[in-house]
C-alpha cells in the first residue's frame, strides 16, 4: 500500500504544534507495518521552507513544475530525500522561493501571510503533478493520499473533481484529517482565480460558505473519509457549540466521520531516553523528576524549592482557557506551589498579553515566559508535578499525554481528547484508574475546585497520590495504538 502524507508542516522539518508532531511521526509509524502480506509505504509530502535549504543538493532535485497560478505560471522544484530517521520513509519538498522560504511558516512577527491562501493552493497543485509525474516517470501508482487540516483540502477537490480522468488519480482515496476546526481557511472570491477550477464550484455543496471561499469544506466533502483526533471531538464538532459553522455539514457526512486519538511518538517523547532532560528516569526512578524541578528553579530564580511544580505549555489563546487563569490569579498565587507558563506569542492578543503578565508579576509564585523553546518545553514537562490545561475546546491535545507519561498529573476541562485521556479522580472509587483531574463546567469555580483538590491530595494524601501518578505512566497513549487504528480505516477505504 502506498500513501502520501500531506501537511504544511511535520516534525522535525517544521512544526508550529499538534499538526507538526503527528504529520511527522505518521510516516514513521507507518513504514514498520504490514498490509496484508506486503509492507506499507509511506511517504511525507510538506513545503520547503527556508530551515531545510541545508539538507538539500541539486541531486535531491528530481523534477520541476510550471504550476498554473492565475494567469501567470510559477516554476516550482520537487526535491526528495531519504527521512534522517528512517531511510525508508521518503521526503518530498515542495520548493518554491518566493512562497515558501520565509522566516515564519504561516506568519511572521505575529502577523499572517496575506497570501497564505495563495502559497497554499500552490503547494496543493504540486502535489498533484507531483503523483502524476511518479505515476508517468517512476510507474508509482498511489493508494492513499492523507491529507491535513485545511491547507491541503484542496487536494480533495483537485482529485476528485478537476483532474479526476488522470489515470496517476484513478481509484486514489483520499483521507482528510481535521486537527482544529476552529482553523478553515476561509478567503474571500478575490483569491478565486489563482484556482484555476471553474466558477461552478464556488456552490454551498462544495467550497462557497457565507460568501467566502473555504479550503476546508473542500476536504469535507469531497474527501472518501474524514477523521478527527479524537472520538469525543468527532461528536462534538456535529453540534452548535462546537461546529464553528460547520456542525451541519458534519452531521451530513457523520457516515464517513471517524475520530481517532492521536498519539504518542515514544521516539521523541519518553522521560527514559529524552535527550532534552539530564536525569532521565522511568517509572521505577521518578525521585529524579525532584533533580530537574529544582534545576528549573535555580534556572528561572523561583523561591521555595520545596513547592512542587505545576506547568503550562501552550499557544497564547483563548481557546487554551487562558480566561479561567487570568481571573484565577490570586487562587493561583494562594498555593504552595510554583507556576511556570511557556506561552508562544500571539500578536492578536497583545493587550490581553500584557494584563495577563501584569496580573501574574504581582505574585512571587507565578513566571510567565513568550518563546518557543522545545528544550525548555520537555523540561518543564519532566519536572513538574501538575501540568494545567483548561481548554475552552480541544480537538485532541498531545500536552495531557506527555504530562501523564512525564509522571506530572493534569487538570483539564473534560472536553474533546482531554475527556478521552484524562480519567479523574473523584476519591476512593476511581484510586485505581485514575490519572488526573477534570471538572465539567467551565467556569472559574470548577477549575478552582479541581485545583483544590489536587493540592489536597498532594499534601495530605501522599499515598493515593503516588498511586494517581504511577496510574497515569502506565497509560498507553501511544502512536502505535494510533497507527492500528489509521490502518484499519485505510483497509476499509481500499475495500470500497
Amino acid at each position: 500500500m502506498n500513501i502520501f502524507m500531506v501537511s504544511s508542516e511535520a516534525y522535525p522539518f517544521s512544526k508550529t504544534g499538534g499538526l507538526g508532531d503527528i504529520a511527522g511521526s505518521l510516516p514513521l509509524a507507518l513504514s514498520s507495518c504490514q498490509f496484508g502480506s506486503s509492507k506499507i509505504n509511506a511517504s511525507l509530502v510538506i513545503p520547503l521552507y527556508k530551515q531545510n535549504y541545508k539538507l538539500l543538493n541539486k541531486k535531491n532535485i528530481i523534477t520541476e513544475f510550471e504550476i498554473e497560478y492565475g494567469k501567470e505560471t510559477i516554476k516550482t522544484e520537487i526535491v526528495k530525500i531519504k527521512h534522517p530517521e528512517n531511510e525508508n520513509v521518503d521526503v518530498y519538498f515542495i520548493k518554491q522561493e518566493h512562497m515558501f522560504k520565509r522566516n515564519g511558516i504561516y506568519s511572521e512577527n505575529g502577523n499572517d501571510y496575506s497570501d497564505n491562501a495563495g502559497r497554499f493552493i500552490l503547494f496543493s497543485k504540486a502535489v498533484i503533478q507531483l503523483i502524476i509525474y511518479l505515476y508517468k516517470n517512476e510507474k508509482f501508482k498511489l493508494d492513499i493520499v492523507h491529507i491535513h487540516d485545511w491547507q491541503t483540502a484542496l487536494i480533495a477537490l483537485y482529485i476528485k473533481e478537476v483532474y479526476n480522468e488522470e489515470a496517476a488519480l484513478e481509484n486514489v482515496k483520499v483521507m482528510f484529517t481535521i486537527h482544529n476546526l476552529a482553523y478553515q481557511g476561509n478567503f474571500p472570491t478575490s483569491i478565486y482565480p489563482l484556482l484555476n477550477v471553474s466558477w461552478k464550484f464556488f456552490i454551498h455543496s462544495r467550497l462557497e460558505f457565507y460568501g467566502h471561499v473555504s479550503f476546508i469544506k473542500a476536504g469535507i466533502i469531497l474527501a472518501d473519509m474524514v477523521t478527527t483526533v479524537s472520538p469525543s471531538y468527532a461528536i462534538e464538532i456535529q453540534g452548535e457549540e462546537f461546529g464553528c459553522g460547520m456542525n451541519d455539514l458534519l452531521v451530513d457526512i457523520s457516515h464517513k466521520l471517524y475520530g481517532i486519538l492521536n498519539g504518542v511518538y515514544d521516539n521523541s517523547w519518553d522521560p527514559k531516553t529524552d535527550r532534552y532532560i539530564k536525569n532521565n528516569y522511568d517509572i521505577n526512578s521518578i525521585e529524579k523528576k525532584k533533580l530537574i524541578r529544582n534545576a528549573l528553579y535555580k534556572e528561572l530564580n523561583l523561591p521555595n524549592k520545596n513547592y512542587p511544580l505545576v506547568t503550562m505549555i501552550s499557544r497564547f489563546d483563548t481557546q487554551k482557557g487562558l480566561d479561567l487563569i487570568y481571573h484565577s490569579f490570586f487562587e493561583i498565587s494562594s498555593y504552595n506551589a510554583n507556576f511556570i507558563f511557556l506561552f508562544s506569542k500571539n500578536n492578536y492578543l497583545k493587550d490581553f498579553e500584557k494584563d495577563f503578565i501584569d496580573r501574574a508579576n504581582r505574585a512571587k509564585n507565578i513566571k510567565v515566559l513568550f518563546t518557543f523553546d522545545e528544550s525548555l518545553a520537555h523540561r518543564l514537562t519532566a519536572g513538574s508535578d501538575m501540568y494545567l490545561m483548561p481548554s475552552r475546546f480541544e480537538p485532541c491535545g498531545l500536552n495531557q499525554i506527555y504530562s501523564m507519561k512525564y509522571g506530572s498529573l493534569p487538570i483539564v476541562h473534560a472536553v474533546g481528547g482531554l475527556k478521552d485521556t484524562v480519567i479523574n479522580y473523584n476519591r476512593n472509587k476511581s484510586v485505581n484508574k485514575a490519572s488526573g483531574f477534570t471538572f465539567n463546567d467551565y467556569s472559574i469555580k470548577s477549575f478552582v475546585n479541581a485545583m483544590d483538590l489536587a493540592f489536597d491530595l498532594y499534601y495530605n494524601n501522599k499515598s493515593v497520590w503516588d498511586k494517581l501518578v504511577l496510574n497515569a505512566m502506565n497509560k498507553d497513549y501511544s502512536l502505535q495504538k494510533t497507527i492500528l487504528e489509521y490502518i484499519k480505516l485505510y483497509k476499509k477505504l481500499l475495500t470500497k
